[in-house]
């Protein structure tokens, strides 16, 4: 499983788009640039992720940010199911 990299603690209620890019998806160029990762995000707002667009800017619940982090799924759960035993070491 990959290592997160810890956004630096801020007060409020709010993040902005660019730190939950790093609260997902860590340090950039990691897992795709910067732009991408924001983008992945911005596509979850409004249906999927609570946000409010101040200015120029999208800002995301940071308690819906941090659970999403939480409680995010392993990759093998998009794994084929045919070879999903196979890549988890179980024996078929």
């Amino acid at each position: 499983m990959s290592e997160r990299i810890e956004v630096p603690e801020r007060s409020g209620l709010l993040m902005t788009v660019e730190e939950v890019a790093v609260l997902w998806f860590g340090a950039v160029g990691e897992h795709g640039s910067a732009s991408a990762n924001c983008q992945k995000i911005r596509r979850l707002i409004p249906a999927h992720l609570p946000a409010r667009r101040i200015g120029n800017r999208w800002y995301v619940s940071r308690a819906a940010a941090e659970a999403w982090a939480a409680g995010g799924d392993d990759a093998l759960v998009m794994a084929h199911p045919d070879t999903r035993a196979a890549r988890s070491g179980e024996v078929a």
